[in-house]
């Protein structure tokens, strides 16, 4: 028999993990303000497990808790966007690199389906699916560098750096670029070109951070402070 302890234990991570989910998706926005009954009332559960849940997201860099205010979603400003970017591009390459030394037959034709998923979500225009294809991809490749601190650096970073995963899929030239380069990056990792596999690694982590940073600089050009329409 499930004790009711565990239960509870297991009840308080959905929250987090639902919690996180809606931070990760864009539901809940940077800065915008988290309230503590509301959501308490939502979600049907006690304030003091949101306020719990609230500490642990504060730990993984996606909330601020703001004594006497209340919670608030992360934002990143363009030097943490930028520092961010950098090691997660030399942690992806790095983790592309050993990947290519694992490599079996069998990935190449696990990789191959899953390129062929993302393809199918663009002719039919699916967001969701086309996103989850490429995070299965990509997180296919970090498993076979089998570096458990590697990809759980990586994670980290990409879940600080939350609110620069999707801009890039606005663009559909960016993804028919993403579209031809998961096959570059088979081919790449089949045939051992470590040089072609750090170039498509720094790339593929540009596309959303240079989105964004276009999209944040024509925000602030157009502001009212700046004098811009």
């Amino acid at each position: 028999m499930v004790s009711p302890k565990k239960d509870l234990k297991e009840d308080f991570q959905k929250l987090i993990a639902r919690l996180e989910n809606m931070i990760l998706t864009g539901i809940f926005q940077p800065r915008e303000r988290l309230i503590e009954v509301k959501l308490a009332t939502d979600m049907g559960v006690s304030r003091f497990w949101i306020r719990d849940a609230f500490k642990i997201l504060e730990t993984r860099g996606l909330i601020k808790v703001i004594p006497y205010k209340g919670a608030m979603v992360c934002d990143l400003d363009e030097d943490e966007i930028e520092n961010i970017s950098e090691v997660r591009a030399e942690l992806d390459a790095l983790a592309t690199r050993k990947a290519a030394e694992n490599l079996k037959n069998s990935d190449i034709n696990y990789l191959k389906r899953m390129a062929c998923k993302f393809e199918e979500s663009v002719k039919s225009g699916d967001f969701g699916k086309m996103i989850s294809a490429n995070e299965n991809f990509h997180n296919y490749v970090y498993a076979l560098s089998k570096n458990s601190i590697l990809i759980q650096m990586i994670n980290q970073l990409k879940t600080r750096g939350h609110i620069l995963r999707y801009h890039a899929w606005a663009s559909p030239d960016i993804i028919d670029r993403i579209q031809q380069e998961h096959k570059l990056f088979i081919d790449a990792l089949n045939n051992k070109d470590l040089k072609l596999l750090d170039n498509l690694a720094r790339r593929h982590i540009s596309y959303s951070k240079n989105t964004y940073l276009f999209n944040l600089k024509a925000k602030k050009a157009n502001s009212p402070k700046s004098g811009g329409i």
